[in-house]
């Protein structure tokens, strides 16, 4: 089975839209191929060559321990969401990732990734096939592939999880929370891996810049308050907002945008870091977001959505000002962002947020 969920930061994010995230689920798994290229692991991905003076050794902490690195890795294979664009920012190929299901192309590849791997002139790594279900590790598959090391940052692997996969490689997991590493956090731990600390200061450094170039591009953002949500699926009395915290928030507000009052005031009274569900009921006192964004999982949930009553009849929507992302590709740039992606999401996205504020 395939990597088919954009991810939601948080525990709570992930109880909100659990309902829509089940439905993607159910699309995806339709209509995905193994994507697993064929040949010799040997012959796809490798690294070597770029480490930093001095980087090696190098300890890495993480939620399950630390991962000891004595060498540059030259076979990387990554496991969960992001972490093999991280891998690629670097120059190095790994020799094995994740195969994404939805918003893929039919070999399980993301486009930024596939661009990106490509440009070097490498082969396409192996794909990563679950055992039973999605997210389920493959410990035979890795085992084969030889890696020097295993990252997986931004992963639910379990403590038990960790413990084999440790036995076949130095494994870096996340820091703390699973599926809840920012990407910056990411960037910075997978250069520690590979021998890149400070190429891994330029990289964050060279996005933020990105990021702050396109908002500066466009004066029209500047303070325009927003909600960033997500779209309600079938049977759904509520309404998912993101917080400041979450990683889709954080770059748009790198754009010139602000997130109101009504909104902060709502994270600090559930307590939740990254997202949470309003009831629709409570929806109007949300009055002080000017546009209202959000993804959703297919046409017919946004479509549902914007055209709830109470959703249609909200400020920002009864206005017109409303974007629903739905396109799988964006959806997952935007949802988990890396330094290698953030690029791409915004070439696709910024041209449709100045029409949004733009419009009467």
């Amino acid at each position: 089975m395939s990597l088919i969920r954009p991810t939601q930061s948080g525990a709570s994010a992930r109880r909100g839209g659990i309902a829509a995230l089940t439905l993607i689920a159910a699309l995806a798994l339709t209509g995905c191929a193994s994507g697993t290229p064929s040949g010799d692991p040997a012959a796809s991905g490798g690294g070597g060559g770029h480490a930093e003076s001095g980087a090696f050794p190098v300890s890495i902490e993480h939620a399950f321990g630390e991962a000891k690195i004595t060498e540059e890795p030259e076979r990387v294979v990554t496991l969960g969401w992001a972490a093999e664009d991280a891998v690629v920012a670097f120059g190095v190929v790994p020799v094995a990732v994740p195969e994404y299901g939805w918003g893929a192309d039919e070999d399980g590849y993301l486009p930024w990734f596939r661009e990106a791997v490509e440009a070097t002139g490498s082969p396409m790594p192996e794909t990563l096939n679950s055992e039973d279900r999605a997210g389920e590790v493959n410990f035979e598959q890795i085992l084969g592939l030889e890696p020097d090391v295993i990252l997986a940052p931004f992963s639910g692997i379990t403590e038990e999880d960790y413990e084999r996969l440790s036995e076949i490689a130095p494994t870096v997991a996340f820091a703390e929370k699973p599926w809840a590493s920012s990407w910056q956090e990411m960037t910075t731990v997978v250069g520690q891996a590979l021998g890149q600390p400070e190429r891994a200061k330029e990289l964050l450094a060279e996005t933020e810049a990105q990021i702050a170039e396109q908002g500066a591009a466009h004066p029209e953002f500047q303070g325009v308050t927003f909600a960033y949500g997500m779209g309600m699926p079938d049977g759904a009395s509520e309404l998912t907002l993101y917080f400041p915290a979450d990683p889709r928030v954080e770059i748009i507000e790198g754009l010139g945008f602000v997130t109101p009052p009504s909104i902060v005031d709502f994270a600090a009274s559930t307590g939740a870091s990254s997202s949470e569900s309003i009831s629709l009921e409570l929806l109007p006192d949300i009055d002080d977001a000017e546009v209202f964004l959000a993804w959703a999982g297919s046409e017919e949930d946004a479509n549902r959505t914007l055209k709830n009553p109470v959703v249609s009849g909200w400020g920002p929507v009864a206005a017109g000002k409303d974007l629903v992302l739905t396109e799988p590709s964006l959806v997952w740039a935007t949802s988990s962002p890396t330094v290698l992606n953030i690029g791409w999401a915004l070439d696709e996205l910024v041209p449709q947020l100045s029409e949004l504020v733009k419009r009467s």
